[in-house]
């Protein structure tokens, strides 16, 4: 794969002379044009087109579009997403397509994401919406606060969001446990919980924060059975992906009172539609699916993609390689 091209394909897939093409979505000005200069051999292109395209590197595309776009491009080698999950709408169109490397932008978004979760949970401890409610009526009126030091958390998800949440957390003094895949240990975490012992992992938890890709095996993850699990009171924060909650047993646990609040990132249809309870429930902060947008985010994306790019053009395995079959 040396001098920039990816390997040529046989069959029905067809050639093209020239130089690689390569289709880009939802990049800034900025961006692309240090993507020009790492890749010169190559032809960017930001626009519709007929290809054939053999890498694709995705900032902002709508799933279904990449979707059709992956289907329409059997001689697709490289697809790179900014984003540490892929949609099971794409996912679902790489079956069988073994040649197709997929990488990711897995380890960029931790410290943005656990910098929100953490804003989030200090508001929501120190009672920072009822405080400004109460500035606004010029009413003197202390609440009842607490510390994050005698919180027992637990994240789902131990990735690099979760990791990265877990360390600031406990540098706060709070207890923290989480949920992955399996129960290999963690550093970052007191104690490791497999999906088989869910309940268990939500137990006694007075802060759920959810931070897992939406596979097959995480939909609907958090219901009802596994709110009632938590302590009375208990505030969960969705950053993952909205749909890793059951947002109908998320509404009635607010309203029985067994959720003091939540905060959420991320949700079932985005952007959250205007007839949406969520958005005036007592209790609930809701931001648009921007835990992670920095310029510092940014920044560690395209690093990440300028060296794939490189290791790409001198025939070195790639950073990021994605599971298809997880997801992730």
């Amino acid at each position: 794969m040396a001098s920039g091209g990816l390997d040529t394909v046989s069959g029905d897939v067809p050639e093209r002379s020239g130089p690689p093409l390569v289709r880009v979505f939802g990049a800034s000005a900025e961006a692309e044009k240090e993507l020009s200069a790492a890749w010169p051999e190559a032809q960017l292109v930001t626009g519709p087109a007929d290809g054939p395209f053999e890498a694709a590197l995705v900032w902002d595309c709508a799933p279904e579009e990449l979707a059709d776009f992956v289907d329409a491009q059997p001689g697709l080698r490289w697809l790179h997403t900014i984003a540490a999950g892929m949609a099971p709408a794409v996912l679902a169109r790489l079956t069988g397509r073994a040649r197709l490397v997929l990488t990711n932008g897995s380890g960029t978004h931790g410290r943005a994401v656990a910098e929100h979760v953490l804003a989030l949970a200090l508001a929501h401890c120190k009672r920072l919406p009822q405080l400004l409610d109460a500035q606004c009526a010029r009413r003197w009126q202390p609440p009842h606060v607490r510390e994050l030091g005698s919180m027992r958390a637990g994240i789902v998800g131990l990735g690099d969001l979760g990791r990265s949440t877990a360390r600031l957390l406990t540098a706060f003094g709070t207890e923290v446990v989480g949920l992955r895949r399996d129960a290999r240990p963690v550093a970052e975490v007191s104690a490791t919980y497999g999906p088989d012992r869910l309940d268990a992992f939500c137990a006694d938890l007075d802060l759920l924060v959810v931070a897992a890709p939406l596979t097959p095996e995480t939909r609907a993850l958090i219901g009802r059975r596994q709110l009632e699990q938590l302590r009375p009171g208990a505030l969960l924060v969705n950053v993952g992906r909205g749909p890793v909650v059951d947002e109908q047993a998320l509404l009635a646990a607010l309203r029985t009172g067994r959720l003091s609040g939540a905060a959420l990132d991320v949700f079932a249809t985005e952007p959250l539609p205007a007839d949406s309870p969520l958005w005036s429930e007592p209790g609930v902060v809701i931001t648009p699916h921007c835990a992670d947008t920095s310029p510092e985010t940014d920044r560690r994306c395209l690093d990440l993609l300028l060296d794939n790019i490189e290791r790409h053009r001198s025939g070195r395995p790639l950073r990021n390689v994605v599971q298809p079959g997880r997801g992730y």
